[in-house]
């Protein structure tokens, strides 16, 4: 019996199959047969046999080659299909060394043995023996007479990813189960998927522009393919991992045990999280690739081949998907229960558009155990001061006055705020509340910065100009060379950076024009992005565009009162970004959490505790009890940086008495300014912000069709 009836799937790119799959399918048996990879008991006690031909016909590991490479010829078929056999045999052999108890020696020896074949020069390589060494020495040898140098060392690092990650995963106890966001997130290394978007380029005949291949959009496109890929496969591998071999590294099975609710509602959560992100791979594909190809200007050819690498993972979602519904490797041992949606209809999509903010529904509240509040912020940090005790600069009322006429007088004022009722957002108060010791100079600069960036995000919405690459070129490195405008943005841009470098140290300008710099890229691209802050992106990762651009732009601030004694080799050291990166998350996670509360407010301004008379918002609790749990994590993680690691750094860079103090006033500062700002989100009364409808572009077709937008409720009922 089925744990969960598999839900309605979106496919907006319908499935091809390669005319040459039954040569393949005879070629992947034979050379199965031969590396002796079929009919082989594994190594510990407790695991079941390795499929015999006839199991290893029915999984059909030719027909996923087919499916997801339908356009190669037989020869680059059988190597795909060789190459798929044997990942899938080697996930068989070697599960992740949590799940086998007593056996992580014996993996790390069998793992660093398999390594040993990945060699891309010339040199010794080892004797093959066992059938997984042979199969992955004679794979790896037909693999680099036919490929680039490059993309060889791209496919060894991809690998080695993959093999380590499945070994030194931390252990859990059995009841442990982590967040699905960063479940989801730290998948992306040990699933496979950026190895398979990596062998995607093989077929192409020429490497992917370096320009290119390192843009945001290009990488927004590979992580929203590997969380679709981890998410599909989940799903069909739920009964097979659970049941039959015991395994707990399952994203459906995460949502069900974190959440405590059943498995189909588990898989309803997890098929809509993959319907967001297939729905961004399409958005990225359409409407951000474009842009990107004109922003770089590259030759036919190169175009070509961007575009066919970014139709090839298209390719293989929709196989993979394909494939997923007919082997017998997973649950289908009878009619599959999904639907091929090529058009907007049923799941809750419309033909018009998206709605970001969809209609709310109830649930039973028994659905996840027990009653619980819809939400609760509790303090950030063990060490942290009240948010309601916190010290406010004594200068805010001049400070006040100082923003509002440097606004007035750049033209921003009117711009920014266009209307009565978003008058109250006080940044003079933000820059108050996060640096309340500061002098005149340093809060008048937080404040305009804060209220500039405010001006360029809402442009950005309203698409009146797109503000990357042109606001750059006000960030020169020397101020008195930057070029003549007439533009407000760009005018109080370039005021803003000469007082910026009149501040800071020469050597820090480079970091910090960097960090505005993609604050601006990822503000530009922000329009790309369905719903905001809304519920139904709750579960997604936290690397979205808008999230990863106010990231960029507070660190950037942030790091404006960094010592210049502090050596630089410190400032980029492990530890230091690791905790940079986790002050990002917690101040974006906090915001998050504001938001979701203010609208629960607004919606039902009454309680927030269910009654009879106010259902239970099973969707609303279940993102707000992701969202903070994360953010508990997040501040276990900042405590365990400030009292381990960051000591440990400090030690090892040998800080002088002067590097040290800068240190720890840099410390401080960013507790302050996560409790400052926290408090400042509490106390702002944030509008609804309802950006106009952009204007229709004309831009060059891309050989795929049209891409449809979904409205999903991301926690379905």
């Amino acid at each position: 019996m089925r744990p969960f009836e598999l839900p309605d799937f979106y496919t907006p790119h319908p499935a091809r199959l390669n005319p040459h799959v039954d040569s393949a399918r005879t070629h992947t048996t034979r050379w199965a047969r031969e590396t002796g990879l079929l009919s082989r008991p594994r190594s510990t006690a407790t695991a079941t046999t390795i499929p015999d031909e006839t199991e290893f016909d029915d999984h059909d590991y030719a027909l996923l080659a087919g499916y997801t490479h339908p356009d190669v010829s037989t020869a680059t078929l059988n190597l795909l299909a060789d190459w798929y056999a044997w990942m899938f045999l080697l996930d068989d052999q070697l599960p992740p060394h949590d799940e086998r108890p007593g056996s992580s020696t014996e993996a790390r020896r069998d793992v660093q043995r398999l390594l040993g074949f990945l060699r891309t020069t010339a040199g010794c390589v080892p004797e093959p023996n066992t059938p997984l060494e042979r199969g992955l020495a004679e794979l790896w040898q037909r693999t680099a007479a036919t490929t680039t140098p490059r993309l060889l060392r791209r496919l060894a690092a991809e690998l080695h990813i993959l093999l380590t990650a499945r070994v030194h995963q931390p252990c859990r106890p059995l009841e442990s189960f982590p967040n699905p966001v960063d479940h989801l997130r730290g998948s992306r290394h040990s699933s496979g998927a950026r190895w398979v978007a990596t062998l995607v380029e093989y077929p192409l005949g020429s490497p992917l522009p370096l320009a290119v291949a390192r843009s945001r959009p290009l990488r927004l496109l590979r992580e929203c393919f590997a969380d679709a890929l981890r998410l599909c496969n989940d799903l069909f591998s739920y009964q097979r991992e659970t049941r039959q071999e015991r395994k707990r590294d399952n994203t459906v099975l995460s949502v069900e045990r974190f959440l405590e609710c059943s498995p189909q509602r588990a898989a309803e959560i997890a098929n809509t999280v993959l319907t967001r992100r297939v729905h961004l791979f399409e958005i990225t594909l359409h409407r951000g690739l474009p842009a990107l190809l004109s922003e770089h200007e590259l030759p036919e050819q190169q175009r070509t081949t961007v575009l066919t690498y970014v139709n090839g993972m298209r390719d293989w979602l929709a196989g993979a998907h394909e494939w997923h519904s007919l082997s017998t490797r997973y649950m289908n041992t009878g009619p599959i229960h999904t639907t091929r949606i090529r058009q907007p209809a049923g799941l809750g999509f419309t033909a018009t558009g998206h709605n970001p903010r969809p209609v709310t529904t109830t649930g039973s509240p028994m659905e996840s155990g027990r009653f619980r509040p819809r939400w609760e912020l509790f303090p950030w940090s063990t060490r942290s001061h009240d948010t309601n005790r916190a010290p406010t600069n004594p200068l805010l009322t001049r400070l006040r006055s100082r923003t509002a006429s440097w606004a007035q007088r750049h033209g921003s004022y009117e711009n920014a705020f266009p209307s009565t009722t978003r008058t109250n957002i006080d940044y003079a108060l933000l820059a108050a509340r996060v640096l309340p010791h500061a002098g005149e100079t340093e809060l008048a600069l937080i404040a305009d910065w804060t209220l500039w960036a405010r001006w360029i995000n809402d442009g950005a919405h309203r698409e009146r100009y797109q503000p990357w690459p042109r606001l750059a070129e006000f960030m020169a490195p020397d101020p008195t060379k930057m070029p003549s405008t007439s533009e407000p943005a760009e005018q109080a841009l370039a005021e803003l950076w000469t007082r910026t470098t009149t501040i800071i140290p020469k050597r820090a300008q480079p970091r910090f024009r960097q960090r505005i710099r993609k604050f601006l890229r990822h503000t530009a691209g922000e329009p790309f992005e369905p719903g905001g802050s809304e519920a139904a992106d709750l579960l997604a990762p936290l690397e979205t565009p808008p999230r990863t651009a106010r990231s960029h732009f507070r660190l950037a601030l942030t790091e404006l009162r960094l010592g210049p004694d502090i050596p630089p080799k410190m400032v980029r050291s492990p530890a230091m970004r690791s905790l940079r990166q986790v002050f990002a998350e917690i101040t974006t996670l906090h915001r998050d959490l504001v938001i979701a509360h203010r609208r629960s407010l607004r919606e039902n301004p009454v309680a927030t505790i269910p009654t009879p008379r106010r259902p239970y918002d099973g969707r609303r609790h279940h993102a707000v009890s992701i969202l903070t749990d994360l953010l508990r994590r997040r501040q276990q993680r900042f405590e365990s940086l400030l009292s381990r690691d960051i000591a440990g750094a400090r030690a090892e860079y040998r800080l002088s008495p002067t590097a040290g103090r800068q240190l720890d006033s840099y410390l401080d500062d960013l507790e302050r300014w996560i409790t400052g700002e926290l408090g400042w989100l509490l106390e702002t009364e944030w509008p609804t912000h309802h950006a106009a409808p952009a204007p229709q572009v004309a831009q060059r077709p891309l050989p795929t069709t049209d891409c449809p937008t979904p409205t999903v409720d991301v926690f379905p009922v």
